[in-house]
């Protein structure tokens, strides 16, 4: 894909949300979900190796990027992003789509999926299996360290009070070399990009901030449930392949269990390829920014139901 991303916008009752594309409109539709505190434009590296046959569109979800905050009084509840990406695909028309979704991404995919099967023709999850799972009796505990993060300075205002409490960095570079401590898989020059496009100037104009809303970082109210992601797990009715970093620390313990469930659905519900898992190596948790070539190869050959690199199947 040549160029820059073309950006646009969309309204969720009254807000509004961005998002990214690359790619001549005609192709093919791939809808690329990012992960918590992420963006859709860290995309743009695998897009620079996608052929121009697909049309990637990656949204800002809500509260990321160049995405509206939510007003006075509001919180992100994990449900929201569901609707956001449904009023997306109806936005923008699409009858069939494939999905590529990185980590908290992968669980929002879950969730679209489960509601317009028949119009998801192919998914890729980039560590995107879910967290691990949560036990429904701490539920008390995880409400009360969620109120008690609300009550932080930088969440309790509105938009220009938690906009205002953001912490400016000294520069681009400071913001690129702080990508780099927490992944130093990334280059320096897709360091220097993505603090690009993470950032904003500060209200001075004296440093940068990171886009993100502030009231991202508490903890989420909303548990990660094992029969609510198995339910969603098991609408699934396209081939997935489910990719995860060969280097990456993130992988859940029983990652192998949660294939199982989706591959049991898949099989019943006679899906050709079912699901496939494969090792990106090289790569981290963040497969998109570490191995960018090798995950475009992935993604043409899983949508066009061709083989897979051989990287992948050593």
């Amino acid at each position: 894909m040549r160029g820059p991303a073309q950006h646009a916008t969309y309204a969720v009752r009254g807000l509004e949300l961005a998002y990214h594309t690359w790619g001549a409109p005609e192709g093919r539709p791939v809808l690329a979900i990012h992960g918590f505190m992420d963006h859709g434009q860290s995309y743009a590296f695998m897009a620079e190796h996608l052929s121009d046959a697909l049309r990637l569109i990656a949204p800002d979800m809500r509260g990321h990027g160049h995405s509206g905050w939510v007003g006075a009084g509001g919180y992100y509840h994990f449900y929201d992003y569901f609707d956001d990406l449904r009023v997306l695909v109806d936005h923008l028309g699409l009858e069939r789509f494939s999905l590529v979704a990185h980590s908290m991404g992968g669980s929002v995919a879950a969730g679209l999926v489960a509601l317009m099967p028949e119009r998801v023709d192919a998914l890729i999850l980039l560590e995107g299996m879910g967290p691990p799972f949560v036990d429904p009796a701490d539920q008390p505990m995880r409400l009360r360290s969620w109120t008690d993060a609300l009550r932080r300075k930088s969440c309790e205002g509105d938009v220009p009070q938690r906009r205002a409490a953001r912490r400016a960095l000294d520069s681009l570079d400071e913001a690129a070399a702080r990508l780099v401590a927490m992944n130093h898989r990334l280059t320096p020059e897709r360091a220097a990009a993505l603090a690009r496009t993470f950032t904003e100037p500060s209200e001075d104009e004296a440093g940068v901030v990171w886009r993100q809303d502030p009231l991202h970082r508490t903890p989420p109210a909303k548990p990660f449930l094992r029969a609510e992601a198995e339910a969603l797990w098991r609408r699934f009715r396209c081939p997935v392949l489910s990719l995860v970093g060969a280097e990456s620390p993130w992988r859940p313990d029983d990652l192998e269990a949660r294939h199982a469930v989706v591959a049991e659905a898949l099989a019943a519900a006679g899906v050709p390829r079912g699901l496939v898992a494969a090792a990106v190596p090289g790569a981290g948790h963040n497969i998109h920014h570490d191995a960018p070539e090798l995950l475009a190869r992935a993604v043409e050959a899983w949508i066009h139901g061709a083989a897979l690199p051989a990287e992948l199947l050593g």
